[in-house]
């Protein structure tokens, strides 16, 4: 996917090009899946509170359940699968993650979609008309992908009508949470509820990353930060070494250097991971001082680094030390 950047946006990616000086400036980290704690509210909070703020956020279950771990969410999922007269096994499927799906340890009953690494909403339409003509439970994870890529969340990104959602710790600014929303009965079976400090950041969190503009700002920082790598990676001549793809709210990051890239952006103070989560409080109008000279430099970097070897501290200064015609190219086209 190209997304053009407008003529002042070009204006400022050339200067930075041009430029390229080291930004001093705070880390800019887009690997935190966890939404920021300090939405929690204050004071003792009642899950059925907290209940009823998710049920109004997505608009579709008839009950939530709050579990202590992830991992609880997935055991009361089996369970209710056995209940409505399914095998236990739990089938994870990971459209666009590139690997297979994992084999149950037995008879599947319940498919966990993950929504975090979908392609596009045909290849998780598919996933789901593959999981109905199986007949199992369809579970769509939300651990990761939350309320990132829509106010409804992955249901409504991608338009599908599970019967189970699952939600994990980032709902909680990161502290031991899941809950699981559902429609028809919900599991007859108990467990150890989220501690009330989870809860309170629950309640505080929800409301606010489930409002339209918080998505509409991750868009803009996926956006921006999209616009730099198509322009930087382009002036420094990456073809297959790095590349994105995926919605703007949670791109994903590829190609044959993607790891060196990171470590490189990492120097420069800007982290990432395969599985991009833009900062929900960093203002959009902070990626020309704050994103895009990270990426300028780091894509100069990964151009004249030797693949295996330590990246210099600027491509400048690799200049001086190399004849690599590429250096000399780059040179040449800043001129």
């Amino acid at each position: 996917m190209i997304v053009q950047p407008s003529a002042t946006e070009k204006q400022a990616l050339e200067s930075i090009w041009r430029d390229q000086a080291k930004v001093k400036g705070p880390v800019a980290d887009f690997t935190r899946q966890d939404w920021p704690g300090a939405w929690g509210l204050a004071g003792e909070i009642e899950p059925e509170q907290v209940a009823q703020t998710l049920q109004r956020a997505l608009g579709w279950p008839s009950w939530v359940r709050f579990y202590a771990k992830p991992a609880h969410a997935v055991l009361a999922a089996s369970r209710l699968a056995k209940e409505r007269g399914l095998s236990s096994g739990v089938l994870w499927m990971a459209p666009g993650s590139g690997a297979p799906f994992s084999s149950p340890q037995s008879e599947p009953g319940v498919a966990m979609l993950r929504a975090d690494w979908a392609p596009d909403a045909e290849a998780m339409a598919q996933a789901e008309k593959d999981i109905r003509r199986r007949g199992l439970l369809m579970v769509l994870d939300e651990s990761a992908s939350g309320f990132r890529l829509a106010p409804g969340g992955a249901r409504q990104a991608f338009k599908l009508n599970p019967d189970l959602a699952l939600f994990g710790t980032q709902l909680a600014g990161g502290m031991d949470f899941a809950a699981l929303a559902g429609t028809g009965e919900p599991p007859a079976s108990k467990s150890k509820a989220p501690g009330a400090q989870a809860l309170a950041m629950a309640a505080g969190i929800i409301p606010r990353a489930a409002q339209p503009a918080t998505q509409e700002r991750l868009t803009a920082l996926g956006r921006a930060l999209a616009i730099g790598l198509n322009y930087f990676c382009s002036r420094a001549g990456l073809g297959d070494e790095f590349r994105w793809e995926g919605p703007l709210a949670m791109p994903r990051l590829d190609g044959r250097r993607v790891w060196a890239f990171m470590e490189l952006a990492k120097e420069e103070g800007l982290n990432l991971a395969p599985l991009v989560m833009p900062d929900p409080e960093l203002p959009p109008e902070a990626a020309a001082e704050l994103i895009w000279p990270r990426l300028a430099r780091a894509a100069a970097r990964l151009k004249v680094l030797p693949e295996g070897e330590k990246a210099p501290l600027g491509w400048r200064d690799a200049a001086q030390a190399s004849s690599c015609r590429q250096v000399t190219q780059i040179l040449e086209s800043l001129k």
